[in-house]
């Protein structure tokens, strides 16, 4: 149901132009349509779009009208049953974007029985199928619409006539019944003369059951109108005449009125405007995409600077906290550093005598002998004199596996093994030094 709101504009075909009217409310909370705007026609019949309307009349030359009679009112049924009469009669929109086909129940009559044996009759629908024009192209308003029906039903047209007016410079015509539309065509005359009677006449003609629009059934669409309206100002009184003697019905002739909308729309809508509306989710998926990783991206960055002000925050905290004690315990490294000093005079471990009689266990039985022994801060250095180069590096081996040293002492070469060329003996002297792990 479509409902008037003070956003409610309708982009529709006038006479020359294309009508923008808009929805305006009165003083008295009332709500009409007014003509806002018009745009005129280029040389090749086309138009700028309007930047904006919420509805979109399609003109009457951009749609196929197929009445059809069916055998059924179930509405399922009669939706296959259009389907299979469009494709046979070569009208069937190729499914693609878009929504190309419609199609309104405008009255359902009781047919006579098929067999003289049946009690009850069935039923029979006719229903008026809309297909729009795939290649005619539309001045579709630039910010797009959401509702979309054909011209005649945004007028009021009055029951069980033929309206007849002008549309962008081209005559068309409806046919109505119990207030719906069962038919409508764009006329090839552009002025209402005797070619346009006879052009009338003869659709009527057609429609009325003496041609094919008629299907299998005999009753025709169009039996029981009772006048022809005649919206247009450039009338002569002849053709009116003439118009009834043909036609045979009485004749109307005034204003267009003013459009408005429809109770119902339709469910057409023009490929460009579905190609439109898919970009369009493409482009709000995507958009939800970026500003989900650009939420994702600021809730990080707060958390991050939530850590880092906290990290600041307690590194100041625990500045502060050295600050006020550290005068309290600037005597420590001066403690330590006494204390270093200290620490061989009170551990026995590193009393020189000790050191002496650890290092002298690490000596073999026999082949080497001290020819000197030093301990200044707990760093040992041995002078020695063995039999031989080999006895030498024994004990050095000696040295850094003896238990009570090697948990606490590394050992070094100051002087290597050397034998002195001019003692006869071969002796070998060395001097070995330690340092502290």
């Amino acid at each position: 149901m479509a409902k008037k709101s003070t956003e409610d504009s309708i982009c529709f075909p006038g006479e020359n132009t294309w009508e923008l009217w808009t929805s305006k409310e009165d003083q008295f909370g009332s709500s009409n349509f007014e003509l806002t705007d018009v745009k005129a026609l280029d040389e090749s019949g086309s138009s700028e779009p309007f930047k904006v309307a919420s509805h979109y009349a399609f003109p009457m030359n951009s749609v196929f009208a197929v009445p059809i009679w069916v055998g059924t009112d179930n509405e399922d049924d009669i939706k296959d049953l259009v389907g299979l009469h469009l494709e046979r009669s070569g009208l069937k929109p190729i499914e693609g974007d878009g929504q190309l086909l419609d199609y309104n129940i405008v009255s359902v009559i009781e047919s006579d029985s098929v067999n003289d044996n049946e009690e009850e009759s069935s039923k029979k629908s006719l229903v008026l199928a809309t297909v729009l024009n795939s290649e005619y192209r539309h001045p579709l308003p630039k910010s797009g619409s959401k509702e979309f029906d054909i011209s005649a039903r945004f007028l009021n047209l009055p029951k069980d006539h033929i309206v007849v007016w002008r549309e962008l410079g081209r005559l068309v015509m409806a046919v109505t019944h119990e207030g719906k539309i069962e038919y409508f065509e764009g006329l090839t005359s552009t002025e209402f003369n005797s070619s346009a009677v006879n052009e009338i006449y003869c659709i009527i003609l057609g429609l009325d059951g003496a041609g094919p629009l008629s299907g299998e059934f005999v009753k025709g669409i169009a039996d029981e109108l009772s006048g022809l309206v005649i919206w247009l100002e450039d009338v002569s009184a002849e053709i009116v005449q003439e118009c009834k003697e043909v036609i045979g019905l009485e004749v109307v002739v005034g204003s267009r009125p003013e459009p408005t909308l429809p109770m119902q729309t339709s469910k057409l809508v023009p490929v460009e405007v579905a190609q439109q509306r898919q970009k369009q989710k493409k482009l709000e998926k995507l958009k939800y995409i970026i500003l989900s990783c650009a939420a994702v991206y600021v809730i990080g960055v707060a958390f991050l600077s939530w850590t880092l002000f906290a990290a600041k925050a307690e590194a100041n905290r625990v500045s502060e906290d050295i600050s006020k004690i550290e005068e309290s315990v600037d005597w420590i490294p001066l403690f330590q550093t006494k204390w270093n000093a200290l620490k061989p005079t009170l551990d026995s471990n590193l009393f020189p005598s000790q050191l002496l009689h650890l290092a002298t266990n690490a000596m073999p039985a026999e082949d080497l002998r001290f020819t000197g022994f030093r301990v200044n801060n707990g760093i040992m250095v041995i002078e020695g004199q063995s039999k031989d180069t080999n006895a030498a590096y024994a004990f050095y081996k000696s040295l850094s596996e003896a238990e009570g040293l090697k948990e606490t002492y590394k050992w070094a070469w100051i002087k290597r093994p050397q034998v002195d060329p001019r003692k006869k003996d071969r002796t070998a002297t060395f001097q070995i030094q330690s340092e502290l792990k």
